[in-house]
């Protein structure tokens, strides 16, 4: 074979290996908290994750906010030291030190070398149990946050976000931004974190996780000592959010007069993370919209040359969470664009599905899953995931078989039974004066609205 005739040839791919998630050990503290470890020695690092239960889907709807408020005020000072004592203490250990949280859960991780185990608990322990929320702390942190507030109204992909939950979800904690509103955040007191943390922070809500290169004995001693006394409390019987579907399909244009270009969202409630249908919506989506080759984006950039890009997603809570299609295409071609969604979601639910998008699918899925599940801190969030949604104890064992086994009629079932394109909510942050009336040409009711979300008319 010639030279030219070898270069000319990429390789075939060679068969996946077998993967198997590390042997999940579980411990129970007397007080009701839970212990998840997962040994892997490939590199002397570990993660060391406390998981508090409760995110800011609880977040009270007139406080916004204030879970992922009350998380990052952890670091800022416990057990009788500041800020700066704390980050020294993580430096000295060269380790990295994350607090915050999302929808499901509040966090605090650590990565660290395996060898300072007992130092990484007890950093936790102290920051999870005992925070001391100073308050000039606090009034930094609040600065900040409305300074980032500020920062954000002119920024025309997060108020499309922002709205688009909103006109989903309605007055639900979902409908609210996580981070909270100038509104909230103007208005919280050290009281109210107080409170938020008295409510929710218990080891019966909270699971720590431990992952890497550790040995279990260690760790279920180290935890106990730390987290062993911490007294446990009644949790309160919480309610998800729960938003009704649309009606009929509406269009909410966000007008922005100097805006060169529409910032489009549109979709509606999605699904849970324990979905029965979890892995033929993975393909479905990675067809429709989840990769670089998928329908929407070689219609609307490779076709139409609309924009730069597309996606779709499902973000999968505790709860139904949104689907939804995010893109910014010009202002002359924004009506053009959403007919285009719209069509490509019709087709994905009604029309032909070729064997070989299916099997790019597939195979796109099974390929990045094992760089998801490299490092310590890979598998503390993927221990997070079987913790917070109560996936089995083999789920990522048996992932990629499951995502190889999904097929044609199972991807046009799920898209008919989760797409409806005939009930979505389609946002357009962009210049009213260009797009309205092309917009009205699509014969869904349009309402214009403010960069706050007000009715104009």
């Amino acid at each position: 074979m010639s030279t030219e005739n070898f270069r000319a040839t990429p390789p075939a791919p060679a068969e996946p290996r077998p993967y198997r998630f590390p042997d999940v050990h579980r411990h129970e503290l007397p007080n009701g908290m839970k212990l998840l470890l997962a040994v892997r020695r490939s590199a002397p690092l570990m993660t060391v994750r406390a998981v508090v239960h409760s995110g800011a889907e609880h977040d009270p709807l007139d406080q916004p906010g204030i879970a992922v408020f009350t998380a990052e005020m952890l670091e800022e000072g416990a057990a009788g030291r500041g800020s700066m004592e704390i980050a020294g203490e993580v430096a000295e250990l060269g380790a990295a030190l994350y607090c915050g949280a999302d929808w499901d859960a509040s966090l605090l991780s650590i990565d660290a070398l395996g060898r300072h185990l007992d130092s990484a608990v007890s950093i936790t322990r102290d920051l999870v149990r005992f925070p001391e929320f100073p308050p000039d702390e606090l009034e930094r942190m609040r600065k900040e946050r409305l300074t980032a507030i500020l920062q954000q109204k002119d920024d025309p992909s997060v108020i499309a976000a922002h709205l688009f939950n909103r006109f989903v979800f309605g007055k639900t904690s979902y409908g609210n931004p996580s981070t909270g509103t100038e509104e909230s955040i103007r208005g919280l007191t050290r009281a109210e974190v107080e409170s938020f943390y008295a409510r929710h922070y218990a080891p019966n809500n909270t699971s720590l996780l431990v992952t890497g290169d550790v040995d279990p004995d260690q760790v279920i001693r180290s935890a106990t000592e730390a987290f062993g006394s911490w007294e446990r409390r009644e949790q309160a019987v919480h309610r998800p959010p729960q938003a009704e579907a649309h009606d009929a399909t509406r269009v909410y244009l966000v007008d922005r007069p100097g805006s060169v270009q529409s910032e489009i969202r549109l979709g509606h409630v999605g699904v849970a993370r324990d979905c029965e249908d979890y892995f033929p919506l993975m393909v479905m989506n990675a067809i429709l919209g989840g990769v670089f080759t998928s329908r929407l984006n070689l219609n609307l950039r490779e076709k139409h040359g609309y924009t730069y890009g597309i996606r779709s997603s499902f973000s999968m809570r505790r709860s139904a969470g949104p689907f939804v299609i995010s893109t910014a295409v010009r202002n002359e071609v924004t009506s053009g664009a959403i007919r285009e969604i719209l069509s490509e979601l019709d087709l994905m639910r009604e029309g032909e599905l070729s064997a070989e998008e299916l099997a790019v699918a597939r195979d796109y899925l099974e390929g990045v899953f094992p760089a998801t599940v490299q490092s310590a801190h890979d598998l503390s969030a993927r221990l997070q995931e079987m913790e917070l949604y109560g996936l089995p104890h083999d789920y990522f064992d048996h992932y990629r078989e499951r995502i190889a086994a999904v097929d044609a009629e199972e991807i046009r079932r799920v898209a008919n039974k989760y797409l409806d394109p005939s009930r979505a909510a389609i946002i357009v942050v962009g210049k009213a004066e260009d797009v309205e009336a092309p917009l009205r040409a699509l014969e869904h009711p349009v309402g214009l609205f403010d960069i706050e979300g007000n009715a104009v008319r």
